[in-house]
């Protein structure tokens, strides 16, 4: 796990929950940056650390699966994320 100061997390996670939120990343692509920048994990440490197989971990990774809202909620939660809707109004 890299050792941040609690400033420098906090400030990855907000540039990780900004970007989310604003679409500039998938939830794959959080997950990634969560596990690397902030844990400084390969995919095997990391899927051992949450209890998912490998494939699952990089199959989200990648954006080549729609996991259940359980999986993803493991995937987040070590960055302090959980999985949760919320209304936005699109214009058509």
């Amino acid at each position: 796990m890299n050792n941040f100061p609690v400033e420098a997390r906090n400030k990855l996670l907000l540039e990780i929950d900004e970007a989310l939120a604003a679409n500039q990343i998938s939830l794959g692509e959080a997950v990634r940056r969560i596990r690397t920048e902030l844990y400084g994990m390969t995919q095997t440490q990391y899927a051992k650390f949450i209890k998912v197989s490998d494939k699952t971990l990089r199959d989200i990774e990648k954006g080549n699966t729609d996991p259940r809202l359980s999986v993803l909620g493991k995937v987040l939660a070590p960055g302090g994320f959980q999985v949760s809707a919320r209304f936005f109004k699109r214009s058509i």
